[in-house]
């Protein structure tokens, strides 16, 4: 008998065997890319377009790409003003920037190569020492003051979200605010390895302060019912993390752990997107609570099999299809031998949740169909390939 996308999601999480069949899950196209443009104008956008109104409020929200894609689980909530406005124009020495207040990051707006629209490119970090960091925080308010009371976090309208987009997809709410990542972009990388070594407390300090704007969130979406929580914070590079082991477990995973331990305090599942190599870091974030990871970047040398192996009784897999490689450049041959081999290595037994491994950005459309296509061919348990 066919499960709901609810208990198809919740059985993959909590790693409860087989469902019916292995859910998925896309972060969706990035809409400056090429691909996105061609869906814009294709039959399958009309085919899929659509918006669903919330069963208590006039509220309308458009599911167009989930529908294309047939995702059992989005990150998606109907809170999207978390935090106050938070960026102004940056310093003189950065000319034509704008600066994000809470965390330092210095952005540019600048045209896509492939597309001419406006893309935000990041160019560095202002946030550089504890003096400048404690006068924004002074001046505009320390990020745990910028949290948005006006946002009404009430059962009523996360239950009126989740019952119009039952029929399509189940909902993650979103935490607003990625601590390791606010970390390195706003403080520049070299500068966060200079005071984890030179001045610890002050890298404790703001990495509290990140924490516990999302702690607070958290406690807000208890009270709304929310049960399920995405927490976006990339940890690698291509083929290795970005902090040694011994930082990552002394600066950043007591801040994961304090966050995977809130939301199971309120009876909430975590999971959480990180771009680049995490296979050493995963087996730490498994013990300190986490129930799902997603992204699983093969590019950045994420082995997929291996991980399964190792962790799969105690996290759940959410994603490991190639999107910068064989998506991009490869055939549409290769794109469902590599559907096949993401499935066969990660699904049986359950806890997998088929899909790419990044948002899709410039790729040929038939090898966005070819993916699509694959992943329905071949997600049905019992599993045949």
């Amino acid at each position: 008998m066919p499960l709901t996308k609810r208990n198809r999601v919740f059985k993959t999480l909590e790693l409860d065997g087989e469902p019916d069949m292995v859910p998925i899950h896309t972060l969706g196209f990035e809409q400056t890319g090429t691909a996105f443009q061609v869906f814009l104008k294709s039959k399958e956008r009309e085919k899929y377009h659509g918006r669903v109104q919330s069963t208590t409020s006039n509220v309308k929200y458009y599911i167009t790409e989930q529908r294309f894609w047939n995702v059992d689980l989005y990150a998606m909530d109907p809170w999207p003003a978390k935090l106050k406005e938070r960026s102004k124009k940056a310093p003189p020495k950065y000319p034509d920037c704008r600066i994000n207040l809470i965390n330092g990051k210095l952005y540019k707006i600048v045209k896509q190569i492939e597309t001419g629209i406006d893309y935000s490119w990041y160019m560095g970090g202002f946030y550089t020492d504890p003096e400048i960091v404690h006068s924004y925080w002074e001046q505009y308010g320390r990020p745990t003051e910028l949290i948005n009371d006006r946002v009404n976090y009430s059962p009523k309208v996360w239950e009126g979200f989740v019952e119009a987009l039952a029929p399509y997809f189940y909902p993650a709410a979103m935490l607003p605010l990625a601590p390791n990542e606010s970390l390195f972009e706003g403080m520049t990388i070299a500068k966060v390895a200079y005071y984890m070594r030179k001045n610890p407390q002050f890298i404790h300090e703001v990495m509290s302060e990140y924490t516990n704007v999302n702690l607070e969130i958290i406690k807000r979406f208890s009270e709304a019912g929310v049960d399920l929580a995405w927490l976006f914070d990339d940890l690698g590079y291509k083929g290795k993390s970005i902090f040694s082991i011994d930082d990552f477990k002394k600066f950043i995973l007591p801040y994961y752990k304090k966050i995977y331990d809130a939301c199971h305090k309120h009876g909430m599942l975590i999971i959480q997107h990180s771009c680049g190599y995490i296979d050493k870091l995963l087996p730490y974030m498994a013990d300190a609570g986490l129930d799902a990871i997603q992204a699983l970047e093969p590019a950045a040398g994420v082995d997929l099999k291996a991980l399964k192996e190792n962790l799969g009784d105690k996290i759940c897999f959410i994603g490991g299809m190639d999107s910068s490689r064989v998506l991009n450049f490869g055939t549409p041959k290769e794109v469902e031998e590599d559907v096949k081999k993401c499935i066969k290595a990660a699904a049986p037994g359950g806890g997998y949740f088929a899909g790419p491994s990044h948002n899709i950005l410039n790729v040929p459309w038939e090898n966005i169909l070819a993916l699509r296509d694959a992943i329905e061919k071949y997600r049905k348990y019992p599993l045949r390939f």
